[in-house]
């Protein structure tokens, strides 16, 4: 007779058991050129098949929210600084991109793509053709702060946009995503949550989305010390539930011809706060306690240290 090495822990005082049906819809809104009324367009694609309900969670993409408050530059009448040229003959970016990107920003570093991981890039492409092209268009990115958030190239876009022009991130995504609830609210009368989710770079050598902004939901889950199945404290339990919603919604809306750049989540049970907090006051407190614990760590692998 077999044992299992694990407890049976369904008795247990701390064991909850549920079953949670989380659905993700995508939601096709046609091709936005700027300007539109984006909440209109959200109630009419989602009348028929889907319906908004109370609690659905919202998964905008910024690109629409951006071309719905026209936040467009037309790159031909964008004069370009000296400043600009500089770091475009080094990093390769169009100068007229590198301009914006500094009026928006503050550049803090440069990731040459093109030279890190051609290979691997490739080895991801459609063809060997596409990806000496997209690398050739793009060969680095600028790392900067936007508005408190580290982000590469100021979130600034030319996939998906009309020729000869930029998409700039929302102003301002938190009240962005504010508006678009309160004005479905209004409208509908159904009482939604919104995440504006925004496309990155990862440490592993893609992207993935964030959430760059929401309204009506607690972007983090502050389970922090909750005890696990086993009845003790853990250190996890600070969920990014806005990112993780963000980042399952980009397998529906894609980045690039999938045209849906609104997805409906439904069946998640979630606590009614909002607003993404930028990255500035985790960076300014966190960064220099970080470099002196490093430099303590790696001069104890050498230097023998007695406590006292």
């Amino acid at each position: 007779m077999s044992h299992s090495p694990h407890p049976d822990i369904r008795g247990s005082p701390w064991f909850v058991e549920s079953v949670t049906e989380l659905t993700y819809h995508g939601v096709d809104i046609g091709l936005l050129e700027g300007g539109e009324d984006l909440v209109e367009l959200i109630l009419e694609s989602t009348s028929d098949s889907l319906g908004l309900q109370d609690d659905d969670v919202l998964v905008v993409s910024s690109k629409v929210v951006s071309l719905a408050e026209e936040r467009i530059v037309d790159l031909e009448g964008v004069p370009v600084s000296e400043r600009a040229e500089r770091i475009a003959d080094v990093t390769g970016i169009d100068p007229r991109e590198v301009e914006l990107i500094l009026r928006e920003s503050t550049v803090l570093g440069v990731i040459p793509v093109a030279e890190i991981a051609p290979g691997r890039l490739e080895s991801y492409a459609v063809s060997s053709e596409a990806a000496a092209e997209a690398l050739e268009s793009l060969p680095s990115l600028l790392v900067t702060n936007w508005n408190g958030r580290l982000c590469t190239n100021a979130g600034i876009d030319l996939s998906n946009s009309p020729a000869e022009t930029a998409t700039l991130l929302p102003a301002d995504p938190n009240e962005s995503a504010r508006q678009l609830r309160e004005e479905i609210r209004e409208r509908s009368g159904t009482d939604v949550a919104v995440v504006i989710a925004d496309t990155e770079v990862s440490h592993r050598g893609g992207s993935v989305d964030i959430a760059i902004g929401c309204a009506g939901i607690d972007p983090v889950d502050s389970s922090f010390g909750a005890t696990d199945l086993f009845g003790n404290p853990k250190v996890g339990g600070v969920d990014l539930i806005a990112d993780e919603l963000a980042a399952g919604a980009a397998l529906l809306s894609g980045q690039a011809a999938e045209r849906t750049p609104v997805v409906v989540v439904r069946g998640l049970e979630y606590e009614p706060n909002g607003g993404i907090e930028t990255d500035a006051e985790l960076i300014r407190s966190g960064i220099w306690l970080t470099f002196k614990r490093t430099v303590q760590v790696k001069l104890a692998e050498y230097v023998p240290f007695r406590r006292s």
